[in-house]
C-alpha cells in the first residue's frame, strides 16, 4: 500500500474494530484502484475519498471501536445471575419490610415486581437469542428494570414531594433515551463481530 492511501486509512480507519478495519481498508483500496485506472493520479484518488476525519467519525456510528467490540465480544453470565439474586433479595425485602400494613404492601410492591419481571425478560430475551446484539443491549440497559422499578414505587406512594414530581417527569425520557443509545451501540458491535464471525 502506498504512501498518500496509507496515511489516509491510518486516521480514517483509527481505532475501529480488526474486522472493520480489514473489510474498510479493502474496499478504500479498489476504490482508489479504479480512480487510478480511470486516469487520476493515487493523491487525487484518495482526495475523492473526503476528510479522514469525517470519515472516521462516520464509521464509528456504524462500526464499533476496538475496545467497545472487545468489551461485549464475551457476555458475562455471571454478572446477570448476581444480578438477579440481588434484585430477588431487594423484592424480597420490600415484602417483609410491608408486610404488616397491606396498604403500605400493595403500594410497595409493584414496582419491585415490575422491575423483576423486567429483568427476567431481559434473560429470556438473551437465553432465546444469544447474540452479540442482544447482549449487549441487555449490558447497555443493566439499570432499566431497578429505575423502572423506582419509578413505578414513586408514582403509586403518596405525599411526593417536587423532587419525586421531576423524578417522575424526567425518568421516562432518560430510560427512553437510555435504550435507544444501547439499541444503536448494540447494533454497531453486532455489525462488527459479524464481520469476524463472532456474533
Amino acid at each position: 500500500m502506498t504512501g498518500p492511501l496509507k496515511s489516509w486509512l491510518d486516521v480514517a480507519l483509527s481505532d475501529l474494530a480488526p474486522a472493520a478495519r480489514d473489510r474498510m481498508t479493502a474496499e478504500y483500496h479498489a476504490h482508489v484502484q479504479d480512480a487510478t485506472h480511470s486516469g487520476l493520479t493515487e493523491p487525487e484518488a484518495v482526495a475523492t475519498l473526503g476528510d479522514p476525519t469525517q470519515v472516521n467519525r462516520a464509521l464509528r456510528r456504524t462500526y464499533a471501536t476496538e475496545k467497545l467490540a472487545a468489551q461485549y465480544r464475551t457476555p458475562s453470565r455471571r454478572l446477570w445471575r448476581v444480578l438477579l439474586l440481588l434484585y430477588v433479595g431487594y423484592t424480597s425485602l420490600m415484602i417483609l419490610n410491608n408486610l404488616e400494613d397491606r396498604a403500605d404492601l400493595l403500594r410497595h410492591l409493584p414496582g419491585p415486581l415490575t422491575g423483576l419481571t423486567l429483568l427476567l425478560a431481559l434473560m429470556a430475551l438473551m437465553k432465546l437469542h444469544p447474540t452479540s446484539y442482544t447482549w449487549t443491549l441487555g449490558a447497555r440497559v443493566l439499570v432499566l428494570p431497578l429505575m423502572t422499578g423506582q419509578w413505578i414505587t414513586a408514582l403509586i406512594t403518596p405525599g411526593r414531594d417536587t423532587l419525586d414530581l421531576s423524578f417522575l417527569i424526567v425518568l421516562p425520557f432518560a430510560l427512553v433515551g437510555m435504550v435507544w443509545n444501547a439499541h444503536c451501540t448494540a447494533r454497531r458491535v453486532h455489525r462488527t463481530l459479524k464481520l469476524d464471525g463472532q456474533a
